[in-house]
């Protein structure tokens, strides 16, 4: 079934429409949260509720509600590129009579009455490919929101899991007519913190006797140079594509615990995410420790990978 049949039907039935993402939202996450916001308004003339963190470098794509305000006990609520309940920017969402799922993770918990999972390139590519297979009206503030998911999520449509259909969706988007210079320049501009804090990264990098890379970054660092969630994952450029390291991995304080974020070229390392209670594709994804005590955990059981591989 087309995610917008399950869309279509359940709009009519309550009295809102709420679209939530993760936790520490990324391109992709409001990228489809957006998206599919213009997507319902244009064809249905019903304006959904967006809920989500605050992160200010996606304030262009308009307003949304934060977490805890939003009553959920009579609402279709559309969850996006979210594996697991537990990861949702509200939790409480799962008070909903009527959850759709969308979602592009290796699947770990189905946990809506309709669950759209397919493991392609992004969740935006989902989105856009239903909408396009379904014949909406797809307008250019719609195919601003899901290009930026898509080319943020795929690396500029370099990393793997891009293939023939993620460019033809891509190209459907673009014919749209938004100013895909400028939504580039948006999503790629950096403020003078950010820089200062990558040349931090540069300096604080390790790589373990394993051959491992990983960065630390800690609470101070963060409150000393103001960084948002996202902008804290620009670290794990300063480890990619390093000579004869093809794993490596991110730790960083947030909310009162640790986030991790495993990358590879080619190692899966989704399973080490799933032993810290994580999960995501293959080659990237991640998790959450209690505390700083478990990372040399971590680095252990990526070390057992790399060696495996």
């Amino acid at each position: 079934m087309n995610a917008f049949d399950i869309i279509e039907r359940e709009i009519k039935k309550h009295a809102k429409t709420v679209i939530i993402g993760h936790i520490q939202p990324d391109g992709d996450c409001m990228g489809s949260s957006f998206g599919l916001f213009h997507l319902i308004k244009d064809n249905w003339g019903i304006t959904p509720v967006v809920v989500n963190q605050d992160i200010r470098r996606f304030h262009f794509l308009g307003s949304w509600t934060l977490p805890g305000n939003t009553d959920y006990s009579d609402a279709f609520v559309i969850q996006v590129d979210n594996s697991t309940r537990e990861r949702s920017a509200d939790p409480s969402f799962m008070n909903a009579p009527s959850i759709l799922k969308i979602d592009h993770h290796i699947v770990t918990d189905s946990y809506g009455n309709w669950n759209i999972e397919k493991q392609l390139s992004s969740c935006c590519q989902i989105i856009a490919g239903e909408a396009f297979s379904k014949g909406l009206k797809v307008s250019a503030e719609a195919a601003q929101a899901l290009y930026m998911g898509m080319v943020t999520d795929t690396g500029r449509f370099a990393y793997d899991g891009v293939d023939a259909s993620t460019l033809e969706v891509a190209s459907l988007l673009l014919k749209t007519g938004f100013d895909m210079p400028s939504l580039i320049e948006r999503i790629e501009v950096r403020s003078m913190e950010s820089v200062r804090f990558m040349a931090q990264c540069y300096n604080d990098l390790r790589i373990s006797e394993g051959g491992v890379p990983w960065i630390y970054v800690k609470q101070e660092t963060i409150d000393r140079y103001h960084l948002s969630p996202d902008m804290v994952s620009q670290a794990l450029s300063v480890m990619r594509n390093i000579e004869g390291h093809p794993v490596y991995v991110l730790f960083a304080d947030l909310d009162g615990k640790v986030r991790v974020e495993l990358r590879s070229e080619r190692i899966p390392v989704v399973s080490v995410a799933m032993k810290f209670g994580g999960g995501g594709h293959k080659y990237a994804c991640g998790a959450r420790l209690a505390g700083a005590h478990m990372i040399p955990d971590v680095i252990r059981e990526l070390e057992s990978v790399l060696k495996e591989a």
